[in-house]
Order: C-alpha cells, then sequence, then structure tokens
C-alpha cells in the first residue's frame, strides 16, 4: 500500500515539475513566418552540406566525406545561420562529433523520436520562451552508410579517418531510412 501511494505521489511530482519547452502544434498564425524562416534555413543547410558531401565522395571516396563534415560542416552551419539570422545545428542521440550535442529542448525530441524509422518522425516547433525552438529530422540515406552504417562494412581508409577524427565516435549502425539525427534551428520570436 504504501509503496503504491509513493509511485502515485511520485508520479504527480514528477508531472508537476516538468518544465520544459511547449510543443507548438498547431503552430499560432504570428508566429507562422519566423517557422517559415527557420525551416528555409535547415532547408539550405541540408542542401549545401549534402551537395557538398556528395561532390566529396564522388571524386575523393568516403573518407573525404569525412573531411567535408570534420572540416567544412562548420563554417557552413555558420554561413547559413549569419544569412539567415538564426542559431542552427546539427545533432542526434548518437553523436559522432561532441561538439554537436543537443541543446536541452533538442534532447528531449530526440529522446521522443529515437529508434523510429524517419519517415515516423514529425519535426517540431517549441516555444522556448524569447525564442522558437524549430526541429525537423535527418534520415540515413544510402550515401550515409559509407560512414554511418555497419561498422564491419566500412573499408580501411574510412575507419582509420573516423578512429582520427572522432575517437568516441558513436554514430554507426544505421540503415537506410533510420533516423540519423536532426536539424535544429532557434530563433527570436520578435
Amino acid at each position: 500500500m504504501w509503496i503504491r501511494a509513493l509511485c502515485v505521489v511520485g508520479t504527480l511530482s514528477a508531472l508537476s515539475c516538468q518544465s520544459g519547452p511547449k510543443r507548438l502544434d498547431p503552430v499560432p498564425k504570428e508566429l507562422e513566418g519566423k517557422v517559415g524562416t527557420a525551416q528555409a534555413a535547415i532547408g539550405e543547410l541540408k542542401k549545401t552540406l549534402s551537395g557538398k558531401l556528395q561532390s566529396a565522395v564522388q571524386t575523393g571516396g568516403p573518407a573525404a566525406g569525412i573531411e567535408v563534415c570534420a572540416t567544412d560542416a562548420v563554417s557552413l552551419t555558420s554561413g547559413v545561420a549569419s544569412s539567415k539570422g538564426v542559431e542552427i545545428g546539427r545533432s542526434s542521440h548518437k553523436l559522432r562529433n561532441e561538439t554537436n550535442a543537443p541543446r536541452p529542448w533538442v534532447k528531449t525530441y530526440l529522446a521522443e523520436v529515437a529508434g523510429k524509422p524517419a519517415k515516423d518522425v514529425k519535426p517540431g516547433v517549441f516555444d522556448l520562451g524569447a525564442k522558437l525552438g524549430v526541429v525537423e529530422p535527418l534520415g540515413a540515406q544510402a550515401l550515409c552508410l559509407n560512414c554511418h552504417g555497419d561498422p564491419q562494412k566500412f573499408p580501411a581508409e574510412v575507419k582509420a579517418k573516423l578512429g582520427e577524427r572522432y575517437p568516441k565516435d558513436q554514430a554507426v549502425g544505421f540503415a537506410e531510412g533510420d533516423l540519423r539525427g536532426v536539424v535544429w534551428v532557434e530563433i527570436d520570436k520578435k
């Protein structure tokens, strides 16, 4: 009896203490323009980074793609942030680069969607107080599997480059269609 009472009290306390960002579904009309700007920034980053990766892999193989992520992704992300007037980044529930650790609101979202197929994960818009948080899933595509798939199938140069660049790499073991990670944006509401 006491254990059940403690569980009920503990559950009610946990529910009443939740103070995370509020998901906006539907998005209020007055914020749709801001969400559109955030989505445009996400689209631009995805297109730019994907194009750079594809080009590098076609000319230099998968190890060259790892170099793009290690060296060019930061400047590409900064360029999009600057041109769109937002904060933007990439993250995952399985990190490769520790500098891409999720912000608290993104971490909550990732916890909800990790392990689901990318096609089943819906984008999210969150009220962060003075800012909006917008997040969109990144699905693992065939190109991604060159260095995010089964590590037993990686060529020796990919294994070596990952070991050199990302000694604490967790971002492997994905299959095509898996949720690989997310792109997130924070944008001022005003």
